[in-house]
């Protein structure tokens, strides 16, 4: 599987423990970045503050949601990076041929 991704990657095992760690105080924007830089798509969902994100090379991944909140650039609930972890664990051996299988937990 081969994946282009703009800019600088964050591995994956990097990406993972961002979220554990930082589950509590993770902003809106900063998980909009950090699944950009594993090649997931964000956008706007249909109600204000609802994010969805798609990966057009992850087979069998149709799409996953989070909810922003109001206000700007707000803190994520925590069950919201738990469901974002549990997607990144359900799809981690296709991700990883994404970087060419050189990140390792």
């Amino acid at each position: 599987m081969w994946c282009h991704f703009a800019g600088e990657l964050m591995q994956l095992y990097e990406v993972k423990q961002r979220l554990k760690e930082s589950k509590r105080t993770l902003r809106c924007n900063e998980v909009g970045v950090i699944l950009e830089s594993l090649g997931f798509v964000v956008r706007d969902g249909s109600r204000g503050g609802h994010k969805i994100y798609t990966h057009p090379r992850l087979k069998d991944f149709y799409s996953g949601s989070y909810n922003c909140g109001h206000g700007r650039n707000p803190e994520i609930k925590p069950a919201y990076i738990n469901q974002i972890l549990k997607n990144l664990d359900t799809y981690d051996a296709e991700l990883r041929e994404c970087f060419g299988g050189a990140d390792s937990d």
